[in-house]
């Protein structure tokens, strides 16, 4: 029951990071802040840029259209928000399947499903979003040659391999209890 109720904590704050990251502005940085020649640093990220002057002042653009945009952008928002729906799905899930609930209480084996199921989900949008920030920063590294990534995009790899992770605590305990075929509800 330990091993779950981590797993699906796990599960919750990945979820939140994954949407935090989604949404930042920092997908891409062009510019370098000990640099003294750029005059400009330019911040893109999947929903709009922003430009930092020398001065210090912030101006933001949304994409004003889904279609007028690069493939890597377009395909980054469709991959992230299929890897959200995933781990949203696997959290209302995997909630059905915890030993610390009264969903599904009358049938074990269901529960055991819900769980496993969950953590199935969990690891699929995860590795969405791992694939995703893997191509993005291929291509920053590729095109540009910078020595440091970003770190934002460090962290988000945390959240991502946080959500791959958070899984396995129920798919062990579920599959556990489902190929166990001796063990009666009372010993759990």
């Amino acid at each position: 029951m330990a091993l779950q109720l981590i797993g699906y904590i796990l599960s919750i704050t990945g979820l939140c990071g994954l949407i935090i990251g989604t949404f930042t502005n920092e997908w891409k940085i062009l510019g370098h802040d000990n640099d003294k020649t750029v005059i400009q640093d330019q911040y893109k990220g999947l929903w709009m840029e922003c430009s930092v002057d020398s001065s210090s002042v912030v101006h933001c653009t949304s994409y004003n259209s889904l279609l007028h945009q690069t493939y890597e952008i377009q395909l980054g928002r469709a991959i992230m928000i299929v890897s959200i729906v995933f781990s949203s799905l696997a959290a209302l899930v995997a909630i059905s399947g915890l030993k610390c609930t009264r969903c599904i209480e009358e049938n074990e084996k269901l529960k055991d499903g819900a769980a496993f199921l969950g953590g199935i989900l969990s690891v699929c949008g995860g590795l969405f979003a791992l694939g995703i920030t893997s191509w993005f920063i291929y291509d920053i590294v590729d095109v540009f040659f910078q020595n440091d990534t970003e770190k934002e995009r460090w962290v988000l790899f945390c959240f991502i391999l946080l959500l791959i992770f958070n899984g396995a605590p129920f798919l062990q305990e579920s599959k556990r209890l489902m190929f166990n075929t001796n063990t009666c509800a009372g010993s759990l």
